[in-house]
């Protein structure tokens, strides 16, 4: 007699693994919106899962995903590699991030309460902090934090989502800021200026800000371009 398909524990059993691939899936992004996987890294599905504690299962769908997602590149069998990053991919990459994340910054403005930017205005004293003390290594995670912060404000999910993903893609090259350009406070002077200018509610100013400390990186990234233009980490003497 054939038994009966129990349709709620298959359900059940499917719900089950999904905080895993969730995981998995949370954990790659975030180690590559740090900078923590260089370009021409390859990401091997047995590693990863001896890492994460997990069945290669979880990590093989997350992985899937990001290449789906054009963030990673097929690598060989079980693995996918971290793309190298090219001057001419990175120029586009600044032309949209700078439309995205400066509209988001307009929108942050219209919406954002004094506490909300009492509380990025925390993180940005975190972030000079770790300049002055040269403790740079989470100098990262935080400058994602605050920037995140300014785009969440402005309540458009859809729009996150397309920053991420930016964000994603030259992820891998973002650690080459550290610590050369970090420690010129360039970049976190824009950052003052744009929360001064979310204060007086000006959106149009806290836009200009924020592009002009895309721009900027942008440009020292593409100065560590090699001859064949792909960005390489400055090395230092």
């Amino acid at each position: 007699m054939e038994a009966n398909v129990n349709v709620a524990d298959q359900n059940l059993s499917r719900i089950a693994r999904e905080p895993l691939w969730d995981r998995a899936h949370a954990q790659l992004r975030e180690a590559l919106l740090a900078g923590r996987f260089e370009p021409g890294s390859a990401l091997v599905l047995r590693q990863l899962a001896e890492t994460f504690g997990t069945s290669i299962t979880p990590v093989r769908d997350a992985l899937s995903r990001l290449v789906a997602q054009g963030v990673l590149e097929q690598g060989a069998r079980n693995s996918a590699l971290v793309p190298d990053l090219r001057k001419s991919a990175l120029l586009d990459i600044m032309v949209v991030r700078s439309e995205l994340e400066g509209r988001a910054t307009r929108e942050a403005t219209l919406k954002a309460m004094p506490a909300d930017i009492d509380a990025l205005d925390a993180l940005l004293g975190e972030m000079r902090g770790m300049i002055g003390r040269r403790e740079l290594d989470a100098y990262l995670d935080v400058h994602r934090r605050f920037h995140f912060g300014i785009y969440a404000l402005a309540g458009i999910p859809i729009l996150n989502e397309m920053i991420e993903n930016l964000w994603l893609r030259c992820g891998p090259i973002l650690s080459f800021v550290v610590p050369e350009y970090v420690v010129s406070l360039k970049g976190t002077d824009h950052h003052r200026a744009a929360l001064d200018a979310m204060r007086r509610k000006d959106g149009a100013a806290a836009e200009a800000e924020i592009v002009a400390d895309i721009e900027e990186a942008g440009r020292y990234l593409l100065g560590l371009a090699d001859p064949a233009g792909r960005i390489r980490r400055r090395k230092l003497p």
